[in-house]
This record gives structure tokens, C-alpha cells and sequence, in this order.
């Protein structure tokens, strides 16, 4: 049996292409297992213990061909200090797709018994495989498990860099980094990061081997963005078929925020665009003929003989399958004596008490339903609980009259496939599978059986028993020539195509978004503000206004940039704040537009248009311990290109210039320093800042000026924009929540951000800031009846929900609980400081 994708046993990695050139990229794959297993003799000698299938078949012999690498998990618990070379070459006899696999081209990935315990028994496992089965109520979820897989990742994600660095050292092209399945969903983030630090070019790709479900149900895991943003850090994401990318474009849409294009099914994140293709996988055809060819016959009865060869777990709907069969022969009992049921379930997941009682539920269901119809010659059930060889699998699926590939949910599932390969007999058998199967999508003449519905499965059955033989050879013949035609080596070669690094259009359609539009903000921002409300605008400055730079001084303000926010500034119905780290002054300065209010210092420090200055209290003995601290640091870490920006209130360790391998002592060492002279240490964007200890922030500080300019019920009277790019600024997002829209300019990085939207880059806060230009500029008058208002086609059907039109080619949409239509938050207390700057500049804004 070919294990699909299963938690016992990986999918392994298919593509029979040994005569076949290999690619002028060499290809490194990364899977949760090497495609091999290491096993001690009796005389503690490792050797080598070939996996087989489809995923090994496919892919070994082009990364040996192509002199590539595989990382992945030995299969064995091995010393810290093994080292691959000492991993046994293959037996000079050996004639599977690894032979020529040599331990050179293996990185082994060896972790401590209880973090693979964690990481693969009981995240991937216990939480991944029964969520994206659509079974959320099986899944556990576990923080300690989660830090194991996070941890775990980041092992795989070092492994790679160490066989990247290998493929790379004597040049050539960029190498393709292909990661594969639920158990790797995080490690392309972190091998993009690292390679990034590292200056290696590189080609990432990912597979998931089983569904990714739809929102309402991936949106249960409490890391779910992670995992969106993770997969995200590849340049192509590949799904077995087209409902499974659809499901992961709309995730990345609604949980965060990102800007997509459904017909071409592309995903824009960290200014890239992310190719989600459908590359159903196949199985080597030709090999599973030639086994159902030389296989002698085991099944020797007249009787005919319905199939099922699963692995024994909850997903395969096995007990369902059961009861069909049971109440086939309640309702037709014609086929009494003359039909078995012959189910082979692999052992699976034995230790796990779920799993366990799967098998006595087993049991008992077919102990009752033989001991019910059960004649002196026939039993309607053999059941055989263990593992079967392929030869043995193929005379089987050959000499089957149905075959029962009825999961309640599956990834693929390649039994379909193989048991189409072994119909070698005329006239054939017939092939009944699930519709909750990837199979069940691309293979159109099989019968179609939904596993829920046992009285209409019983049915299902009953008519592939009676199916006229014309009937079976067409259907038979037709699904032959398409699995013989779209075999293991097809998806190799598809997938190859796919990652055609210079391609702009493949089967789907162009490979990279357009680059953001002022009609792409059109019908959320204008659903949003509407014809009658004011609008605050409320801008970071540095990678929002201002593209990052080297130092501080060097961020300017784009000068057409600065001429939309000085015609805006003009506008009576747009008011706008400048929110940043940086001290007040020199925010102003940068900007440089009068008639707008600045905030410093993450908002420790306000000015108004009028001229007006609220400054928060800081306690006395910080004012001097902010000189003695920046003498510290300027004394032990300013060194190798770091530096202390000093500004006023706060002090900013930038140490952007300063080699990687230094880093991270370095910044353990400020953080030291700032945590003890009493300051708060937060990371930015290759700094680390030091705050009093004072409760206030940007977010705080944003409430204070909206209060300040609109008065106490500044909720209900103007419509909010806030954009940022940091952790700062997530203070707002947060405070605002519910009674903003919110943006976040947002890196290929893992962040986890409040903000309704993402934006690839500062050229896109520009765009946002055209489009509010020609809003109020061309605003109507107030009151407009509503058949005078010109018609747009919405986005939602659902309640108060916002965002850009789905039918658009590039659409951004947001999950309905991060509407900014509900209901405001209330007004957080205030100082008496804050009240009295609140009453001298209320009255600036009408």
C-alpha cells in the first residue's frame, strides 16, 4: 500500500525521472523523513532501510541526477555529535530510487526524544492532522506543543542553510528548496530569513500532501497566521487540487488581510507575489502494471470480492464503510453468499488510546456483522489487520470487483489511483470514491459515494455491483489513460514548470500581482468614510511615510509624498497626526507640513497645529537615569556599527550596520543594560528601544489626540485610518480596534499584527493617500438619497463586513470580526495633565 500523507508515514516523494535531465537548478528537498530509514544490525552497524512509494520514486532520482540534497529526519533518535558522513552508503544490490543516493547529499536533522515527541506525536499529529481533516473537535491544542514545533522548524529551517551553502559553494544558479508537508509549514520563513542574512539566492516552493480546510475552520488554531505567513515565505505554494489553494488564498485574505487575485490564484505578501498552484500528484503507473501482471492470484472464490485498503485511522471512515456494507445486505440480499467485503486496515498510531479504540469498534463492528449473515461457507467480511507487500496489494487490487475509497477526508489518496493501475483484467472492476476526497475531484468516471450518507453509500454499492460490463470498461478505460497520462513524473515535471523562475504566465494564468491601484482601496475606503463623515488620519513615519533607512537621517520623506499630505493638510474634512518614535521635533522637521499634529517619542510627546504641547510626566529619577544609560550603552555595545540615537525621553539602540554574526550578543547585552537601569526594551526593525516605565504608547497617545481634536464623542462623529509598520504601532491597531481601519505595512517576516490590511510597501500608503485625495475632492454633497449614490457591487453578504470587491482581480477582504464598523470601545481615563491639554485644543477642528 502507498501511504498518503498519513502521520505514521510520510507521503514519500515521487518523480520516476531518472531519464530524464536534470534541472540546471539543483534541488533540495526537506521532508519531516529522510526517503530512507536508519536501522542498527545486531552488531550496532547502521545500514540503510529503503522507503517506498510514489513521493521517493519521483523526486530521489532527480535530486541524485542533479546532485542536490535531502534534509530530513533519519528515522532514528542519533548522538549530538553524529555527523552525516557516517551514514552508510547503499548496498551495492540495492535497485530502489535511493541507491544512488549518496550520504553526502543527506543533511540529518536529529532533535532529543521528547521535542519529536511534541513536535510530531502531538502538534502535528494531535492539532494539524485532525484540523486541516475538517475535524476540529479531535484536535488538541497546546502551547508547549506548539513551542516544539516552532522549535523543530527552526531545526530543519539551520539543516537547510548547511545544505544550501553545499549545493551553492561552486556556483551555478540558485538551488530550489522544496519543504514538504503539515510538519514543515514554518520552516520556509526561517530559511528565507537566514538565507536573506547569508546572501543566498534561492527558489522556495512548499507541497501539503492533505487539505487545507476552509476559513471558519482553519481560523480554530490560535497560530494560525503563523502558519499562513510561514507557507507565505515561499515563491510557490502547491496544493493537490484547485479547492485547497482556493481555501488557502481566502485564509490569507480574511485572517490577514493580504491582497489577492482569485483567478489567478496569487497572494501578495511582503511586497512578493506568491504563486497557489494545484499539482494533484500521481503514482508510478507503469510500476503498479507490471506488479499486477507478474502477482499471482491470493483471492481464489467465485465470489466477487469488494475492496478496501486503508490505514486504520479516523479519517478514513472505516466504521461508516462498515455499516453501508451492512445495510447493502439488509436491503439486498441477492448478494448474500455471493459478495465480500474484503478490508485491509494498516496498523497505525497504536499507542495512542483514540486509535485504539478505532480498532476495538473495528472489531466488534465485524465480529456483529459476520456473526449476523454468516453461513457454513461464507462470511461477508475478511478483515485483515496488519501490513500487506505491493505485490501482494496489486493481485488484490486486480482481481477486486469494487473498490471503496471512501475517506471522510483525504488529502488525495492515492489507493484510487493504484487500484485503476491494477485493472488489468477484462472486463474491469468499478471504482467508487469519496467526494470528500482529492481523488474524487480529478477522477469524474468513478462512482461518487458520500461516506455520511450510509443507506445511499449501501446504494452506491450495489449499483457498481450490477454495473453492466460496457458501463465498467468505459469508465475503467477512460480513468486508465488518465492516470496513465498524469502519472508520478507528470507532477514531477509540473512542478518543475511551476517554479519557472522567469515565467509570467503558466496554466493558470500570470504569475505576479499588478502593483496596488487606487481602485483597489476604492470600494473599501469609500464603503467606509461614505459622503458625510470627517476623516483622521492617523501615519507612522518610518516605513510607512518614509522608506527604511540606513540611519535615521537618511528616511526623507518623498517629495510627492509630502505634496498629497500638504494638500490633504489643506482639506477641512481630513485631519492628520504624524505618530512616531522619533523625538517631536525632528518628526516635524522631517515631514515638514504645517497645520498638522505631530507626535514623538511613541506619543511621550505631542504637538498641535495650534502651537499647543502636551508632554506626558516622566518620573524624576528617570530623567537621570536616561544619561547614565546612554553612557552604558555608548560604552559596551556602540561598537562595529552600532549606536545609541538619543531622543530625550527615550534612547534607541540601532545596531542595523553591524555584522549578523555579532548580533546577538550584543543585543542581549543592551537589553541587559536597559532592563537595569529600569526601562522597558522593545524591539524594532534592527533596534531596540528603551521606554520608561510609563503607561502610555501610541496607542494610548492616538485616543488623546482624537479626544484633543473631536472631543469625547470623537467615535461617533469621524471615521479613522491608522498606518503603521511596526510593533509600536500595534498599540494602536489595538486600541482602536473596531472603530478604525487599520494598515500595516508588513515585511515577508512572521508578524502577528492587529491591522485589518497589509500593505507591501510605502509606495502603497502613497497610493491610499491619492485615493483620499480624490475622495474629498470630488466628495458630494451630505445629504444624497440613496438612488442618487452611484452603485457598486459589494464585497460581503455578511454582516457589517468591508473590503475590496472579491470580483475584482486584486481584492483585499477582512474577516468580519475586524470590522471597523462595530461597536466603538470606550474611552480610556485620563491624567489631569492630559484633561487640561484636552480643553486648550479642542476647539481646532470644527
Amino acid at each position: 500500500m502507498t501511504k498518503e500523507s498519513d502521520p505514521k508515514h510520510e507521503p514519500e516523494i515521487t518523480v520516476t525521472a531518472a531519464e530524464q535531465s536534470a534541472p540546471k537548478s539543483k534541488l533540495i528537498v526537506v521532508s519531516n523523513r529522510l526517503p530512507f530509514v536508519l536501522k542498527k544490525d545486531i552488531s550496532g552497524k547502521l545500514y540503510r532501510q529503503a522507503s517506498a512509494g510514489g513521493l521517493v520514486t519521483a523526486v530521489a532520482p532527480v535530486v541524485i541526477k542533479g546532485k542536490g540534497q535531502w534534509v530530513g529526519w533519519p528515522g532514528m533518535h542519533l548522538p549530538k555529535d553524529f555527523d552525516d558522513l557516517q551514514i552508510p552508503e547503499s548496498d551495492p544490490n540495492d535497485q530502489t530510487p535511493t541507491a544512488g543516493l549518496k550520504s553526502e547529499q543527506v543533511v540529518t536533522v536529529n532533535m532529543s526524544p521528547d521535542l519529536f515527541e511534541d513536535y510530531y506525536n502531538g502538534c502535528c499529529n494531535g492539532t494539524h492532522w485532525p484540523l486541516f481533516h475538517s475535524m476540529p473537535g479531535r484536535a488538541i491544542f497546546s502551547t508547549d506543543h506548539w513551542r516544539a514545533y516552532v522549535a523543530a522548524n527552526i531545526m530543519f529551517a539551520d539543516k537547510t542553510i548547511e545544505a544550501i551553502e553545499r549545493c551553492t559553494k561552486n556556483g551555478g544558479p540558485p538551488p530550489i528548496v522544496w519543504i514538504h508537508d503539515y510538519h514543515l509549514m514554518l520552516c520556509a520563513n526561517y530559511v528565507r530569513e537566514k538565507a536573506e542574512e547569508k546572501n543566498l539566492n534561492i527558489q522556495l516552493a512548499f507541497f501539503l500532501h492533505i487539505p487545507f480546510p476552509p476559513w471558519d475552520i482553519f481560523r480554530l488554531f490560535p497560530w494560525a497566521d503563523e502558519i499562513l505567513q510561514g507557507m507565505l515565505a515561499c515563491d510557490m505554494v502547491g496544493f493537490h487540487i484547485r479547492d485547497y489553494c482556493i481555501n488557502f488564498v481566502d485564509c490569507c485574505q480574511r485572517s490577514l488581510g493580504c491582497r489577492v487575485d482569485r483567478k489567478n490564484l496569487l497572494v501578495e505578501h511582503g511586497g512578493r507575489s506568491v504563486r497557489v498552484r494545484p499539482l494533484p500528484i500521481g503514482i508510478p503507473f507503469d510500476r503498479f502494471v507490471e506488479l499486477a501482471k507478474s502477482a499471482k492470484r491470493i483471492i481464489k472464490t467465485k465470489q466477487k470480492i469488494i475492496l478496501g485498503v486503508d490505514r486504520l485511522d479516523y479519517t478514513k471512515g472505516l466504521v461508516n464503510r462498515l455499516k453501508a456494507f451492512e445495510i447493502l445486505l439488509e436491503k439486498h440480499p441477492e448478494h448474500r453468499g455471493t459478495v465480500s467485503f474484503l478490508q485491509i486496515s494498516v496498523p497505525s498510531r497504536t499507542d495512542v488510546a483514540e486509535y485504539q479504540q478505532l480498532k476495538e469498534e473495528m472489531d466488534q463492528l465485524v465480529g456483529r456483522i459476520n456473526g449476523r449473515f454468516s453461513t457454513a461457507v461464507w462470511a461477508p467480511i475478511r478483515y485483515i489487520y496488519g501490513c500487506v507487500s505491493q505485490s501482494e496489494l496489486a493481485a488484490y487490487y486486480r482481481d477486486a470487483a469494487v473498490a471503496l475509497v471512501t475517506p471522510l477526508r483525504d488529502g488525495m489518496n492515492l489507493v484510487a489511483k493504484e487500484f485503476v493501475a491494477c485493472q488489468i483484467n477484462e472486463p474491469p472492476g468499478v471504482l467508487i470514491v469519496s467526494p470528500f476526497a482529492g481523488a474524487g475531484e480529478t477522477m469524474h468516471e468513478a462512482l461518487v459515494c458520500n461516506p455520511y450518507e450510509i443507506s445511499e453509500a449501501a446504494e452506491v454499492i450495489h449499483r457498481a455491483l450490477t454495473m453492466p460490463e460496457d458501463e465498467r470498461s468505459l469508465r475503467m478505460s477512460r480513468l486508465r489513460r488518465r492516470e496513465m497520462e498524469n502519472d508520478v513524473n507528470y507532477w514531477m515535471r509540473s512542478f518543475m514548470k511551476a517554479m519557472g523562475s522567469d515565467i509570467e504566465q503558466d496554466e493558470i494564468g500570470t504569475t505576479s500581482l499588478q502593483p496596488v491601484t487606487i481602485d483597489d482601496f476604492d470600494d473599501y475606503l469609500l464603503n467606509y468614510i461614505g459622503y458625510s463623515h470627517k476623516l483622521a488620519l492617523l501615519l507612522d513615519y518610518d516605513g510607512t511615510l518614509a522608506p527604511i533607512a540606513p540611519h535615521p537621517d537618511l528616511a526623507t520623506l518623498p517629495q510627492e509624498t509630502k505634496n498629497v499630505l500638504h494638500r490633504l493638510s489643506n482639506l477641512n474634512e481630513v485631519y492628520i497626526a504624524v505618530i512616531s518614535g522619533r523625538s517631536v521635533e525632528n518628526v516635524k522637521n522631517m515631514v515638514g507640513i504645517e497645520g498638522i499634529t505631530y507626535a514623538g517619542n511613541h506619543g511621550l510627546e505631542i504637538l498641535h497645529p495650534d502651537g499647543s504641547k502636551f508632554v506626558h510626566p516622566m518620573p524624576v529619577e528617570y530623567e537621570e537615569k536616561v544619561s547614565k544609560l546612554l553612557r552604558a550603552l555608548q560604552d559596551s555595545v556602540c561598537h562595529d556599527g552600532a549606536w545609541v540615537e538619543n531622543k530625550g525621553a527615550l534612547l534607541t539602540f540601532h545596531y542595523r550596520d553591524t555584522p549578523n554574526e555579532m548580533r546577538p550578543q550584543m543585543i542581549d547585552k543592551a537589553k541587559f543594560l536597559i532592563e537595569h537601569f529600569g526601562f522597558t526594551a522593545s524591539e524594532s526593525l534592527c533596534a531596540i528601544e528603551a521606554k520608561p516605565p510609563v503607561p502610555w504608547n501610541k496607542g494610548r497617545a492616538s485616543i488623546y489626540i482624537l479626544r484633543t481634536a473631536f472631543g469625547v464623542d470623537w467615535s461617533e462623529r469621524i471615521k479613522i485610518i491608522y498606518v503603521g509598520d511596526d510593533v509600536t504601532d500595534e498599540d494602536a491597531m489595538m486600541a482602536l480596534r473596531g472603530m478604525a481601519a487599520t494598515f500595516r505595512i508588513a515585511s515577508s517576516n512572521i508578524i502577528k499584527t492587529a491591522a485589518e490590511r497589509r500593505l507591501p510597501s510605502t509606495d502603497s500608503v502613497l497610493t491610499m493617500l491619492k485615493w483620499i485625495e480624490r475622495h474629498f475632492m470630488n466628495k458630494r454633497p451630505r445629504k444624497i438619497s440613496n438612488n442618487q449614490r452611484p452603485k457598486k457591487v459589494s464585497s460581503f453578504n455578511n454582516n457589517n463586513s468591508i473590503g475590496f470587491p472579491i470580483h475584482m482581480s486584486f481584492d483585499l477582504t477582512t474577516s468580519p470580526s475586524r470590522s471597523p464598523r462595530s461597536s466603538p470601545l470606550p474611552s480610556p481615563s485620563y491624567s489631569q495633565e492630559s484633561s487640561s491639554s484636552n480643553s486648550s485644543s479642542s476647539s481646532e477642528e470644527s
